[in-house]
């Protein structure tokens, strides 16, 4: 993926002219008079100057620069013109956009040369690390026309970070409101990579989410084997009225056998409870096409006259009912999270009216230390497990409202790490639990996939995505083990980390195996490989500064 902002602006043709507002004095967009005196400055090039004569001509003012040239060269007049009034004696810092246009900075109270250090063309990897964060305001802007495409030549003031009122000169691909403050990151090529305010605004709901369902989650194992014990027959079965409900959540636990296959592990993931919210958006979008034929106050009748959306307490428990076993395509919104929900409405309907006010969990040191931001893969395990023991529905409404908190983190996690970038890039995740059962063991999945789209060009305007699957699971007696697979353009490669000397040596033993299995499926296959220790963290492309601050 490529940046949003590059230093510094490299050549172009000329372009509509766009002016700074007087309040942001500090640059201004100045045209030069003669062509010939395109030749004193190369496109990018900059150097301190003097304004030695200002005078008003029609609406703009005409301004005799002398430019200083290095190498021993006598200074150079230039005449300018400008939109904006310049004193004779004012101290300035050009650069050449291209042939017929100048960007200068003033540089007031400064001398000449302390002004042109200030202009950072490049940003030096001792001052301005990757990872480095800064913020800068924007003082002015100037369209450039490049290649067919529009794009912006920006000189903006750090206000913090790394060499703080030093001024930039920035070349963006979006335009930039003269005032607005940027939050920065530097890239490892020396580059900034700078999100939108919206999608700042978008990742700090993000992070509000993240962390507060983190205080809440709880992995499924709990939940899956009370309710195991509440559906069979005993003592301990759970009333009649919560047996339907019951086998539906059941129902959406996967087996060893349906992970095996492609068909199950489809449908694993569609039943995850991740695209609850979107699969609810299509449901009402067909509910609000009558279908043909439908009479007056059918169900397709009803949603055209009356509200956009079925409520929520009369649609999902319908959903509910329509759980799919093994090897049957699942209906829209007939997932985990919504049968899970249902369960939760069921409850209270079984519990006092205030249960749900219990289900708030007192301030302990593990969430005084938690700490949720995108990235966080596999989700830790948290205590409410221990509640699996009892078979009260008050625990019962603890752990589903536990394991829903835990959906809802994944999904959180989802957005937070996906994004589309200024350059037409993006990239995308989607990050899942899968419950699973194998005989009377109940664990669980975490399934993290991304993939990354470079920005489309015109010799390639559909681009091959790149993918990258992680999985981290527990196998009873292999331990904890993670894998990552990354496909691009048919060539497959893949890591497995674990913590046990003895599975790795299990793992080693059994590469030859995938390696052929892999090649039968017609892929290419690159290195295979086997690690003791944990994997390095997903790699981003999204900016987390704002995520670090909130948590």
């Amino acid at each position: 993926m490529t940046s949003d902002f590059r230093l510094p602006p490299a050549a172009s043709t000329p372009g509509s002219a766009s002016s700074a507002r007087p309040a942001d004095a500090a640059a201004l967009a100045l045209q030069l008079l003669r062509p010939i005196d395109a030749a004193v400055l190369a496109p990018g090039q900059s150097a301190p100057a003097e304004v030695v004569r200002s005078t008003a001509q029609a609406g703009q003012f005409e301004l005799l620069l002398r430019i200083a040239r290095g190498n021993g060269l006598p200074p150079a007049d230039v005449a300018v013109t400008s939109r904006q009034p310049v004193a004779e004696g004012t101290q300035l810092v050009v650069q050449a956009v291209n042939q017929t246009r100048l960007l200068a900075v003033l540089a007031a109270g400064a001398t000449v040369a302390s002004a042109e250090a200030s202009l950072l063309t490049r940003l030096d990897p001792s001052r301005f690390p990757p990872d480095a964060q800064l913020q800068a305001r924007i003082l002015t802007q100037q369209p450039l026309l490049q290649q067919g495409v529009t794009q912006y030549a920006v000189v903006a003031r750090i206000i913090e970070g790394p060499s703080t009122g030093a001024l930039l000169s920035l070349q963006s691909v979006r335009p930039l409101e003269p005032g607005s403050v940027l939050t920065a990151q530097v890239t490892e090529r020396g580059e900034l990579r700078v999100p939108a305010v919206v999608e700042q605004q978008r990742q700090l709901a993000v992070t509000l989410g993240l962390r507060d369902s983190f205080q809440r989650q709880a992995s499924p194992e709990a939940l899956m084997a009370l309710l195991d014990r509440l559906a069979s027959p005993g003592p301990g079965q759970a009333p009649q009225s919560l047996q339907p409900i019951i086998r539906q959540v059941l129902m959406h636990v996967a087996s060893v056998a349906q992970l095996s296959s492609e068909a199950g592990v489809q449908q694993a993931v569609k039943q995850s409870g991740l695209f609850l919210e979107n699969n609810l958006a299509m449901l009402t979008e067909a509910l609000k096409a009558r279908p043909a034929g439908s009479s007056p106050g059918s169900m397709g009748d009803a949603t055209q006259t009356g509200s956009a959306a079925l409520p929520l307490n009369k649609i999902l428990p319908l959903l509910a009912t329509l759980a799919t076993p093994p090897g049957v395509e699942p209906l829209p919104g007939a997932d985990m999270k919504a049968t899970l929900i249902t369960l939760l409405m069921v409850l209270q309907q079984q519990l006092p009216p205030d249960s749900l006010k219990a289900l708030g969990l007192p301030t302990g040191p593990w969430q005084q230390q938690a700490t949720a931001k995108p990235g966080l893969f596999p989700l830790p395990s948290r205590a409410l497990q221990a509640l699996g023991e009892a078979s009260d529905l008050g625990s019962l409404l603890r752990l589903t409202a536990a394991l829903l908190s835990r959906i809802q983190h994944q999904q959180f996690q989802s957005l937070g790490q996906s994004q589309t970038f200024a350059d037409g890039s993006s990239q995308t995740v989607w990050q899942m639990d899968l419950p699973l059962r194998d005989g009377q063991q109940f664990s669980h999945v975490q399934a993290r996939i991304q993939r990354d789209d470079p920005a489309p060009t015109r010799k390639q305007p559909e681009p091959t995505p790149k993918w990258e699957v992680r999985l981290a699971f527990n196998l009873g007696p292999l331990g904890a083990l993670q894998s990552i697979a990354r496909l691009y353009k048919g060539r497959v490669s893949s890591e497995f980390w674990t913590d046990r000397s003895d599975t790795l040596s299990l793992l080693d033993r059994e590469v030859g195996e995938l390696r052929d299995r892999l090649l039968a499926k017609g892929l290419e296959v690159g290195e295979i490989s086997c690690h003791q220790g944990t994997p390095p963290e997903p790699r981003q492309a999204v900016q987390r500064r704002w995520v670090d601050e909130v948590t």
